[in-house]
């Protein structure tokens, strides 16, 4: 048996008021994601358990398969597995955002989608002059990492800090959500002194000369310490591979003894290498049992709060991604897709939410339950809604036959 995950990050929502209470998904026009439902199972489930907070390390860790309860430490920490970066006993990871910060607002968490190449300069530039005993290293885009041994400042101490997602606060006051807690002092002077360094960066003064927000500051959050994971070899008995634009989901991958498929191009936005991604996930399935294929722009549109940006980051998904590994599929009896997204991410609010999230299963031994489009009210009314805590990806492996009639329990 083969098996291709394909993740739209995002892609739920709730009902739009100012769209006839239609949602992004029922807006779209997915006529692939729709023949995945209608000919094979289509439901509600419960990617972020009730008690952890809603984001794409939890999410994902519960597609992947992982209970977050056990597994999770961080989200930073899953990032640096990918950049191979080992921590020690006494290390703490953060995620380190280079974000704009304007007259006391959070204006951009993702400095206006800065490049890598950017960004690595302006992340040397604070590694180099860094006068704590702290390690700042490149990610993609406006997503990187700092590093922070125990020291004056104790591990426990970083781990209990209260620290706010910054994609949770775009354009608000940022000051109320500056890190909170036994080492808030530390961390904020970290934050400060980056910026007076970022500011005036020959990076940043070409950026504003052609108009682009600069980016003037680093924002910490995400920390954790290394987790420990059995591997899919271990849990499954299964080789397989995973393709992604985000440190955090290759990190997973890494984590989880998956092979890590670096595509050419691939931004974690819009403008994505998808049929780059594709080929890699269909040339990969050639040589492994299992493929985890993640897209992030739909969630990155909804951050934005733009409406036709999310539906046309579905569209793109549904025609670019979905499509072609269905035309794919059908000419094997062996193969099965689950689609998915790994939280609701609201254009209402700009951040991610907790909740029930469509799915489609379709392949080898699946059995409709007669929905014909994937949405989230189509879901809902085809009966098959999951309790929390239930973990998709075991049952998709492990079952020779999936219907209604499945014990969808854990």
């Amino acid at each position: 048996m083969k098996f291709l995950c394909l993740i739209g990050d995002g892609m739920a929502d709730f009902p739009l008021e100012e769209r006839g209470g239609r949602t992004p998904l029922e807006l779209a026009s997915i006529p692939a994601l729709d023949a995945l439902a209608s000919e094979g199972l289509c439901g509600l489930f419960w990617p972020i358990p009730e008690d952890l907070p809603a984001g794409s390390d939890i999410g994902n860790l519960s597609l992947f398969g992982y209970d977050p309860h056990g597994t999770f430490t961080g989200r930073a920490p899953l990032e640096a597995a990918n950049q191979g970066i080992t921590l020690g006993p006494d290390d703490v990871a953060f995620r380190c955002n280079l974000v704009t910060l304007e007259d006391g607002i959070m204006k951009s968490f993702t400095a206006d989608h800065i490049s890598s190449e950017e960004a690595a300069e302006l992340i040397s530039a604070l590694d180099a002059a860094c006068p704590h005993d702290c390690a700042f290293h490149p990610g993609v885009s406006y997503r990187h990492l700092a590093v922070i041994p125990e020291g004056e400042v104790k591990c426990t101490a970083l781990v209990e800090t209260v620290c706010t997602p910054p994609h949770d606060i775009s354009d608000q006051p940022y000051s109320p959500h500056l890190p909170n807690g036994p080492a808030h002092e530390h961390l904020r002077a970290l934050m400060q002194w980056s910026r007076p360094i970022l500011e005036d960066h020959p990076v940043n003064t070409a950026r504003r000369a052609s108009g682009k927000l600069p980016a003037n500051s680093i924002w910490l959050w995400g920390q954790g310490q290394a987790p420990q994971m059995q591997t899919y070899r271990e849990r499954f008995g299964i080789s397989g591979a995973v393709i992604s634009a985000v440190d955090l989901v290759k990190g997973i991958g890494v984590c989880a003894g998956l092979d890590v498929i670096n595509v050419p191009g691939a931004t974690g936005y819009i403008d994505t290498n998808y049929e780059g991604k594709v080929d890699a996930a269909l040339r990969a399935l050639e040589r492994v049992d299992f493929v985890y294929l993640h897209v992030e722009a739909p969630d990155e549109c909804a951050h934005e709060g733009i409406i036709d940006k999310k539906v046309l980051a579905i569209e793109d998904f549904d025609r670019r991604v979905v499509r072609p590994c269905l035309d794919a599929a059908r000419a094997h009896t062996d193969w099965r897709i689950l689609a998915a997204p790994d939280h609701i991410t609201a254009l209402s609010t700009r951040t991610h939410a907790g909740g029930p999230v469509p799915f489609a299963l379709w392949g080898a031994g699946v059995l409709s339950n007669g929905v014909s489009r994937y949405d989230e009210t189509s879901a809902r009314n085809g009966g098959l809604n999951i309790n929390p805590g239930f973990r998709l990806i075991p049952r998709m492996i492990g079952s020779d036959r999936l219907d209604t009639h499945t014990s969808w329990e854990d």
